[in-house]
This record gives C-alpha cells, sequence and structure tokens, in this order.
C-alpha cells in the first residue's frame, strides 16, 4: 500500500522540497521540520550529512510520510557504558524540537511509519527524541503502543508558552501584580543611559553583524564555563547565519541584542513561523548576572514577537526564567522503540526501573528541585 524510501543523500532530500512542503502544511507541523531549515541543518554538519538517514512513504506519487532521521552508533542509556547502533532524529540536543510528519487524510499510514521505524535493519535501538506532540507525533505513538514496541516513554522536556494575543500590554496584565513589577523594573534598566537595543532581522544587510557580535559575547556568558555556549560551536553559527542569508520561506529571524557603552551584555535569537515566535537562544554576559540582562533580552523579544503579529511565543524550555512568564507548557517526549529483544532493549528497561526506583525512595523524592520539579508542576498544571 506505501512505497518506502530511504534518503541518505543531502541531493536527494534536498530534491524532495516541494513534497515534503506540502506535507509538512498538511499536518500542521512545527518550524523545525521545515524542509529547509532541515536542509540548512544538513548542508552546515559534516556528522550530519553522514548519519542522515531520512524515512519517506509515499502512496502512489504522493508523499504521505516523513521523519528526518538518522543512525548513529552512541551510547545507550545515561548510566551504562554500552554503544550500539540508533536510529534517532536527525537534530537531537540543539535548537527545538522533532515532528513525524503523517498525511492526515490517510488512514494506515501511522502504522507504517511505526512498523518502518522497528523493522529498520542493523538498528539494535530506536530513540526519539524531543518528539513534539503536533503533526503526527501522537498518532506515531499510539501506533507504537498498540504494536507492543514501546520500551520507555517519558516526557524528556516540557516548553513553557506564552499567549500574545492582546499584545505586549494584555502579556503583562495576565501576569501576578508581583512578576508584572518585577518585569517593568528589570526592563527600565535597559533604559538606563549607556543601554540601547539592537534588532535585525533575516535578510537585512546589518544582520550577519549582529548575529556575529551576540554569538561573539555569548563566550562570555556562564554557558561558557561549561562549554555549551552555541558560539563556540562552527555548526550552529554556520547554521544561523545561513538562516539569516537565505531566510526560509514563511520565516523570519530576529535577532534583539542589547548593548551598554556599545558592548553586547545581552541577546535573544527568535524564529518566527506561521504566527508562532520560538526563543532559539538567550544568553548574558557573566558579569552582569546579578541584573537579570538575559530575561530583559527574553521580554523584549517576546514584545517584538507580539508587535510582529505573532499569537504565541514558545521558550522551547521550561527554566527558571520562562516558569514565571509562561501562561501554559506543553510536553516534548522521548520514547524508546524496541527493534528486537537484545542487550539495547535490556538496557533500558533495566535504566526505567532504576529511575523508577531513585524517584520513590531516593534521598529526593519528598523534595522535588531541578528538571523534576518543574516536569512535575507542569504534569499538574494539565
Amino acid at each position: 500500500m506505501f512505497r518506502l524510501e530511504i534518503v541518505s543523500e543531502p541531493a536527494r532530500f534536498r530534491a524532495l522540497a516541494d513534497d515534503w512542503t506540502r506535507l509538512h502544511r498538511a499536518c500542521g507541523a512545527t518550524v523545525f521540520s521545515h524542509h529547509a531549515l532541515l536542509v540548512a541543518k544538513i548542508e552546515t554538519s559534516v556528522e550530519r550529512r553522514r548519519a542522515l538517514h531520512a524515512v519517506v512513504l509515499w502512496q502512489g506519487e504522493r508523499m504521505v510520510g516523513a521523519a528526518c532521521l538518522a543512525k548513529r552508533r552512541e551510547r545507550i542509556g545515561r548510566r551504562l557504558p554500552i554503544r550500539a547502533m540508533k536510529l534517532t532524529f536527525l537534530d537531537q540536543f540543539d535548537i527545538g524540537s522533532n515532528d513525524i510528519l503523517l498525511d492526515p487524510h490517510v488512514p494506515g499510514v501511522a502504522e507504517a511509519m511505526a512498523r518502518t521505524v522497528y523493522e529498520m535493519p542493523d538498528v539494535a535501538i530506536v530513540d526519539i527524541f524531543p518528539l513534539s506532540p503536533h503533526a503526527g507525533g501522537p498518532a506515531f505513538l499510539a501506533a507504537v503502543r498498540a504494536a507492543g514496541r514501546m520500551l520507555a516513554e517519558r516526557e524528556e522536556m516540557q516548553s513553557s508558552l506564552v499567549d500574545l494575543t492582546g499584545g505586549p500590554s494584555a502579556f503583562l496584565a495576565r501576569r501576578s501584580a508581583k512578576t508584572r513589577e518585577t518585569l517593568r523594573k528589570k526592563m527600565r534598566r535597559a533604559e538606563a543611559a549607556g543601554f540601547e537595543f539592537v534588532r535585525a532581522r533575516g535578510g537585512e544587510k546589518s544582520a550577519h553583524m549582529v548575529l556575529a557580535e551576540a554569538l561573539e559575547m555569548s563566550f562570555k556568558s556562564w554557558k561558557a564555563a561549561f562549554g555549551t555556549n552555541i558560539g563556540a560551536r562552527a555548526e550552529e553559527r554556520g547554521f544561523l547565519h545561513r538562516l539569516v542569508a537565505f531566510p526560509p520561506a514563511g520565516c523570519t529571524l530576529c535577532v534583539d541584542t542589547l548593548r551598554k557603552d556599545g558592548v553586547a551584555v545581552a541577546f535573544a535569537i527568535t524564529l518566527h513561523h506561521n504566527g508562532r515566535a520560538y526563543g532559539l537562544i538567550t544568553d548574558y554576559d557573566a558579569a552582569y548576572s546579578k541584573e537579570s540582562l538575559g530575561l530583559v533580552a527574553c521580554v523584549q523579544a517576546i514584545f517584538d514577537a507580539a508587535e510582529a503579529g505573532c499569537d504565541t511565543f514558545d521558550t522551547l524550555r521550561l527554566t527558571s526564567l520562562s516558569e514565571s512568564i509562561g501562561d501554559r507548557t506543553e510536553v516534548l517526549k522521548r520514547c524508546h522503540i524496541r527493534s528486537r529483544w537484545n542487550m539495547a532493549a535490556g538496557v533500558i528497561l533495566l535504566e526505567g526501573l532504576m529511575r523508577r526506583v531513585k524517584d520513590r525512595a531516593g534521598p529526593r523524592a519528598k523534595r522535588l528541585t531541578g528538571r523534576r520539579k518543574f516536569l512535575s508542576s507542569g504534569v499538574a498544571e494539565q
């Protein structure tokens, strides 16, 4: 009924633009499965070009299912040092989330995609994350569960969503009086002498310079001490500059940089698509940590998104910074799917059992902090 195509060549993936775009629109997927963004990811990364293993389902000449996946030999669990061939999303730990595209008008396509994934040759385990709740993700997970192939499924992370209906004033009005006053007080700091906001959009002449200035500033951030600042990664720098040079259709990359005495001290990089703004990166100079300039840059990006006509601002990650300004949360899932019974499957089951025991009987079981705190509060809200 369906014809399977495995796409491992970047040139072939690029040639799927029209069909991929039609399916992307039909199933209401996020910007992170936009064909042009995926092409930019692939063509600015040697590792992704080598790992590309996209799955495409055709019904006649019509694309009805697609997932931009990759085959990688990686560590299986978090604790046990065992490596095996995994089928994952092409983009795992970086900016955004991932979608599985399924035509909502074609019966049986979710089951076909699930079967295709867990019957992939030479794959020991399927590790899908972070999976967004949009497009075909829920139908795909339901098909995997029904087939009895789900080994582990959990909330990997949450994103905080800000309702921009009514503009900046309505956004502030929905905050508590204390939060509202705190935000106004911090935003007034950016109006003091010596501070200025500089904004650039993809396609503008100044955009490359403003983006480069922001990424260079990231070396002064607290993330630089851990090697996680985005400016230190050549692939991500190249990806962002490519989005500036060649903005995908319907997408706008915005860079809000806060300068003090002409030097960048904080920035926020945001991507707009179909009325939704995605906060890709927010960072600040660690020397100004007590002034909350990261929050100032984030709120300024929210205001700018509201003025641009966006109705939702997605922070992508629920943190202490975004918890107080969000209106609701959205769950991004991680699931391990059994391709067959083997050591990889055993490791996943064992780690899942160990995690449950630790959560119930561990030293922090009664006091939720960090990631567990946000996940628990998010579940309660839903």
